[in-house]
């Protein structure tokens, strides 16, 4: 008898251990199949040369666009875009630039000849990515920020003729964010602003000292104009006896304009075809609960899917942002894939059109595949390939939230992790998705990387040709996907997410 009783009571106790056990390794099966190898292949395919940048609206995008939605729909994901395809659609048209065209200046020497430089792509300069085809030669005039704000008194074209010239401009305006007026001055932050303001005062081109790929401007027929570095605006203002630097340190503090005719003589070429037409897409995949009524409530997780094209070479992209969509493809395949089936519905989204003014996110806010109402939150991911610590930022403000994903990392994945609290978007000109999602009224958090303090860093080459996969770090590509994948399963089985609002 007392050897029964003995056998009854291990068999009571390993039981549950046992089916605990059982459950992790099902549990942990999908989240081993995450490896850093297939992660840094989705981005090599994202950032290869058949893709030409990504540049949403292209057919280039389009054809990255489809190897996604067939990668989604061999995993059994659900389409859930437009017409019950994988993609939501929006206007998008694009520039496509066929070289990286020139830009030089002409000078005198001590005798009296002219004399030119030429500058070197893209060290010194970028053509420009909704340029007009064509050339320009005009004497060059500096117009500050390109601002014309009657309102707060500030005016950089006031007692300055640009007709005919090359303008030479500074992004951003005089005021800083940290200003108490700040929001006074945003809507004249828009590069497009920008543009256009120039084209009413009659200037033929212009040169934009901003030296990286940007297609977040916009087309002006007969426009010509490029992006150009420092050292371009040093010897543009050679031999005036003001410097560049100088210069607009004193229109930020004196709130002053402080345009010059800078008599110099410029040419700008570019070889482009516009397409005013075109559409960009989002991609968007449904892994659909399984809790009845919970699967109503949906978790978003996205990610921009466009680069910056093609610039007379293309821009890969591989950090910004194939390394936030290979992370994103990891992590739905394993979510897919997992016996352990997800209560609340998640879904991917990868958006279209970030570069090019976050086209894509305000197309989804606008017009959501999911009620906004039962949309739990939204997740960001964005340029997520390098570092060693992982972090999960505004999910403070969220303790079960937060617990979901600190205590996956604590046992599994043991990285240094992260969080913070949930900030109000700023006044400010938006600059990602996630602030897109934010002002819709979403809860919105981003998944990131980081270094630690004295670790080495790979080089980082934003909106520029060497943004390749071999600045990636493909072991934090393989975590980060891991933390997703038990992070939001672990989300989107909680009875309650939010028990502080209840």
């Amino acid at each position: 008898m007392k050897k029964i009783l003995s056998l009854l009571f291990i068999l009571l106790v390993l039981s549950p251990l046992r089916a605990q056990n059982d459950a992790e390794q099902t549990l942990l099966q999908p989240f081993h199949s995450i490896s850093s190898q297939d992660i840094l292949s989705y981005a090599a395919e994202l950032s290869s040369d058949k893709y030409r940048g990504r540049l949403s609206g292209s057919p280039e995008y389009l054809e990255a666009a489809k190897w996604v939605a067939g990668n989604l729909a061999d995993w059994g994901i659900e389409p859930v875009g437009d017409d019950g395809t994988f993609f939501q659609w929006f206007p998008c048209p694009y520039t496509d630039v066929k070289t990286a065209g020139a830009v030089i200046l002409y000078g005198k020497d001590e005798d009296g000849n002219v004399i030119s430089k030429q500058y070197r792509f893209p060290d010194e300069y970028f053509p420009a990515s909704n340029s007009d085809s064509g050339d320009v030669t005009a004497k060059v005039v500096y117009v500050g920020h390109g601002v014309s704000a009657l309102e707060l008194g500030y005016d950089d074209y006031k007692n300055i003729d640009v007709t005919g010239k090359i303008v030479l401009m500074d992004t951003d305006v005089p005021a800083g964010s940290k200003d108490e007026d700040y929001a006074s001055w945003v809507p004249y932050c828009y590069h497009q602003y920008k543009l256009n303001n120039a084209v009413k005062h009659g200037a033929a081109g212009m040169l934009y000292i901003n030296n990286l790929a940007n297609p977040n401007t916009c087309f002006n027929e007969g426009f010509i104009y490029a992006h150009v570095g420092k050292e371009v605006a040093a010897d543009l203002f050679f031999g005036t006896g003001r410097d560049h630097k100088t210069v607009k340190e004193e229109i930020a503090r004196e709130r002053k304009p402080c345009s010059l005719e800078l008599n110099k003589t410029v040419t700008i070429k570019a070889e482009t075809e516009h397409h005013p037409e075109t559409r960009g897409c989002n991609v968007a995949g449904l892994v659909r609960g399984s809790d009845p009524t919970l699967k109503n409530e949906v978790i978003i997780v996205g990610g921009h899917l466009d680069g910056q094209g093609y610039l007379g070479e293309v821009l890969p992209g591989a950090l910004d942002n194939g390394s936030g969509c290979a992370d994103m493809l990891g992590a739905a395949k394993a979510l897919a894939q997992s016996a352990v089936r997800p209560r609340r519905s998640i879904l991917f989204l990868f958006i279209g059109g970030e570069e090019c003014g976050l086209f894509g996110s305000q197309q989804y806010t606008a017009h959501p595949l999911f009620p906004a109402e039962k949309t739990v939150c939204y997740f960001n991911l964005d340029m997520v390939g390098t570092g060693s610590g992982l972090g999960v930022y505004g999910v403070k403000s969220f303790p079960v939230i937060e617990r979901c994903f600190q205590e996956a990392n604590d046992r599994y994945i043991h990285r240094p992790f992260r969080t913070s609290p949930s900030r109000a978007a700023g006044v400010g000109r938006p600059r990602s998705d996630g602030v897109i999602f934010q002002k819709a009224g979403y809860r919105s958090f981003s998944f990131g990387t980081f270094y630690q303090q004295g670790e080495e860093r790979i080089p980082m080459f934003y909106h520029h040709p060497l943004d390749r996969i071999n600045t990636l770090n493909p072991e934090i590509m393989e975590d980060v996907a891991k933390l997703m994948y038990l992070g939001l399963l672990d989300m989107a089985n909680q009875d309650s997410l939010f028990p502080q609002d209840t």
